[in-house]
């Protein structure tokens, strides 16, 4: 044979051995997900044999004409077990696996790498959200709503101390614009027992505050955002106890705890809390003289403001069964009382007012995925009978000072009141997700919530001519919120879209217009519906492994909720003719990180709404929601974070937002437009150093320091022409030219605190003083917030 029939014959034969060899391997796909969550593991290093790739934000990886036969495959990354396993392929064979990686016990204590991956993909999706790590700081002796109110864009408002109810204001939106979840489940049907003035820090992983619009997953009618708190899901066994004593008889304590069978097929846990202060700190309040009757300023300690809490939840789950990822069943329940010192504005002292609420929840919730991984089923449901109470039924008023004058009459509040209101609750999410392929996937959200309320007050209302009770009478709510949304990836990953489709709808009925004074009969029976429909579209463009770019547009509606409608039958009113709220909204920001140590995000929004939900006043003592004002408006927000070295970390934020009404025609009421968005700040900054000390006075203790400063600007408590205004760059100079009880003032506020970490026990011991300089601060209409308080925690990891 020739030496060029040579060639050919190597030529041909390595076609022949080529095509052989491409018959014989095939196709792996292998998904990588965190055992306890199962949520996708990106940037796990995966190795077959002689290949090696790195998953990608979807958890997926793929290696092709992978040879038949055993085929080592080796799994890795930060904070979990690391995993080795030979899986045999046969010829031509296809195959798709999924890894379920478990975490490190040993790094539970680690708090700031387990997860940092996980909790690091959610920070760069299109649908921004702003990651607060609770694991890392639940020793601390913090409230969650401080920690909350150190996120930029983010103001909590909280009338009072611990037990007062906390709302949100994210881009101006604020109050039941904003929706409130735990683990991607509504939690409004928790009522009051349930909010973060009492969560305590041990119960949570991590809190994700969506800043406009929502994921898929979290479907709800929300326009301003949504705040998901994610519980502690841990794959090892854990026993935690706590107790924090503080100012103001103040007394938290509580035991969180959750195991598993040796085999992990098996889980169940108890969760145990307990909330209590008095709540006695000395506030400015306007006191009539006893001589001259004229209203002079002193200051005066709180004298029936306590609060009481006990929060109790345990659970039992199924886990890894053929025909079950996770079959969870859950009971929670909680009692609490609040002692009522005053109405909306420290106006009045009340002495005796009670409000109560409890409850008992089951649920249960079931997990699967099918086809390799790559449909998703979860399904979660629950009912529960919301009991709450309002009792005012003294024969007397009570002075600031504490003194009690008889009355004849019942009731301090001049809306004497001994009601118990039921509101029985269906609540159902089911969510569906199907992995077209590597790069595209298809989810579906249903949520489903029924309510049912009926009560009695034998002081209350009752009906013209028959004299039934009005409570008696059934009232119903039921909505229906749909979300469509299809994720895809281009580009190498680069290019990250997300389009949504959503569709509402909601029925309601009941007696409108029941407020004090006014007749009531059967045809004050009112029943409204609607349904329409929503879109959103969220882009994300990684320019370099530190950098991207994403925005956001939305069209959505926000639904009447219940209380809107229904009112309280206390101080507000229903009223069933309130629109639906609806708004557009746009958002664009920039990401990066700078030498490893600096991180830098900008963000900007605009907004326009129409048939705005306000609470105002109507007849002395009430109130009522009705659709009066319409905003448009522009902000933006900047976050800066810089680590000087191992031992110190600065950081800072800045909001600032111009929300302003209009398309105001009455005459009356046409010099609001352009005025500023009431009630609702304009302006407010953070900025926080920390400090680290490892092995200070024996091997693996840890020290913590940190310093946090609040700036927030004066707002006003109504609306004010707009030529009334602070003038300056952005408004920020001087002060409104207007009587000074309208204007909430600049407030400052500094918090010092520190956490130690004893060594070698898992015995932490945190401090924290809270308005450092004892400043006087006030929030929603004026009310006041504690001065100077101290608090002492401490925690034990068993």
């Amino acid at each position: 044979m020739t030496f060029r029939g040579v060639i050919v014959f190597i030529f041909i034969s390595s076609i022949f051995l080529s095509t052989a060899i491409a018959q014989e391997t095939g196709q792996v796909t292998i998904k990588v997900s965190d055992a306890s969550s199962h949520e996708a593991v990106s940037s796990a290093t995966i190795r077959l044999e002689s290949y090696k790739s790195s998953s990608n934000s979807l958890g997926l990886a793929q290696f092709s004409q992978v040879k038949p036969g055993a085929n080592i495959l080796e799994v890795q990354a930060i904070g979990f077990r690391t995993y080795r396993d030979t899986i045999n392929k046969n010829a031509g064979e296809n195959l798709n696996l999924e890894i379920s990686l478990f975490r490190e016990a040993e790094l539970i204590e680690g708090i700031e790498v387990v997860g940092r991956g996980r909790l690091e993909k959610s920070k760069k999706e299109p649908i921004r959200s702003i990651i607060i790590d609770t694991r890392a700081i639940s020793a601390q002796a913090s409230s969650l709503t401080d920690i909350m109110n150190h996120s930029p864009g983010i103001r909590v408002r909280q009338n009072g101390s611990l037990g007062s109810k906390p709302e949100l204001s994210i881009n101006g939106f604020q109050g039941k614009a904003i929706k409130y979840f735990k683990d991607g489940i509504p939690i409004d049907y928790l009522g009051e027992g349930y909010n973060m003035s009492v969560i305590p820090l041990e119960l949570l992983d991590h809190i994700q505050i969506y800043k406009g619009i929502l994921p898929v997953n979290l479907g709800a009618d929300a326009l301003g955002g949504a705040v998901n708190l994610v519980s502690n899901q841990s794959s090892e066994n854990q026993l935690r106890a706590y107790y924090e004593i503080g100012s103001f008889q103040t007394h938290r304590a509580g035991v969180t705890s959750h195991f598993f069978s040796k085999d992990r097929r098996l889980g169940y846990g108890l969760d145990l809390n307990y909330n209590y202060s008095s709540n006695n700190y000395i506030a400015m309040l306007e006191v009539p003289n006893p001589e001259t009757m004229n209203l002079e300023k002193q200051r005066l300690p709180l004298f029936h403001n306590a609060y009481r809490n006990a929060f109790a939840e345990a659970y039992f789950s199924i886990r890894e069964r053929t025909w079950a990822d996770e079959l969870k069943f859950s009971i929670l329940g909680f009692d609490l009382e609040k002692e009522q010192q005053h109405p909306a504005l420290m106006t009045d002292a009340y002495g005796a007012v009670l409000g109560k609420q409890r409850t008992v929840a089951p649920s249960i919730r079931y997990q699967k995925t099918f086809f390799d991984g790559k449909l998703k089923i979860d399904q979660y449901g629950s009912y529960n009978d919301l009991i709450s109470q309002r009792i005012d039924t003294l024969h007397g008023r009570y002075d600031w000072y504490g003194n009690f004058s008889p009355r004849t009459e019942p009731g301090e509040s001049r809306l004497a009141s001994n009601s118990e209101i039921h509101e029985k609750q269906w609540l159902s999410r089911s969510n569906l997700s199907y992995q077209l392929n590597p790069f595209s996937k298809l989810e579906f959200n249903y949520v489903f919530s029924n309510v049912s309320r009926s009560g009695k007050d034998p002081l209350g209302p009752k009906v013209q001519g028959t004299g039934e009770d009005v409570l008696s009478l059934p009232a119903k709510y039921q909505k229906h919120v749909f979300n469509l949304g299809l994720e895809n990836y281009f580009f190498g990953e680069k290019l990250q879209n997300q389009v949504i489709a959503k569709h509402y709808r909601y029925i309601a009925s009941g007696i409108n217009n029941t407020w004090y004074f006014t007749e009531i009969t059967l045809d004050n029976f009112r029943e409204v519906s609607g349904n329409y429909w929503g879109v959103t579209e969220a882009i994300k463009y990684q320019i370099n492994p530190l950098s991207l770019v994403r925005g956001s547009i939305e069209y959505s509606y926000r639904l009447p909720e219940r209380e809107e409608l229904f009112g309280n039958n206390v101080f507000i009113v229903p009223n069933f003719e309130i629109n639906p709220e609806r708004s557009f909204n746009a958002s664009i920001g920039y990401q990066s990180r700078f030498f490893d140590k600096l991180q830098f995000e900008f963000n900007g929004f605009y907004r326009r709404t129409k048939d705005l939900i306000l609470l105002v006043p109507i007849q002395a003592p009430n109130a009522q929601y009705q659709n009066q004002d319409q905003v448009k408006g522009f902000g933006f927000d900047l976050d800066l974070a810089y680590q000087l070295n191992k031992n110190y970390s600065i950081s800072g934020n800045a909001t600032w937002q111009d929300l302003r009404l209009f398309g105001i025609s009455k005459p009356v009421d046409s010099w609001k437009n352009e005025a500023r968005l009431r009630n609702t700040p304009y302006f407010f900054a953070n900025l926080a150093a920390q400090a680290k000390y490892d092995n200070l006075f024996s091997q693996q203790d840890e020290l913590k320091l940190f310093l946090h400063y609040n700036f927030m600007r004066e707002f006003y408590l109504e609306t004010i022409s707009k030529d009334l205004e602070p003038g300056g760059f952005l408004g920020l100079q001087g002060s409104a030219n207007l009587n000074s009880n309208l204007i909430i003032p600049n407030q400052q506020v500094w918090n010092v605190g520190a956490l130690y970490k004893f060594a070698p026990s898992k015995l932490q011991l945190g401090a924290e003083v809270r308005n450092l300089l004892n400043q006087e601060l006030y929030d929603y209409y004026r009310v006041q917030r504690p001065g100077r308080s101290f608090h002492l925690k401490l925690s034990y990891q068993f």
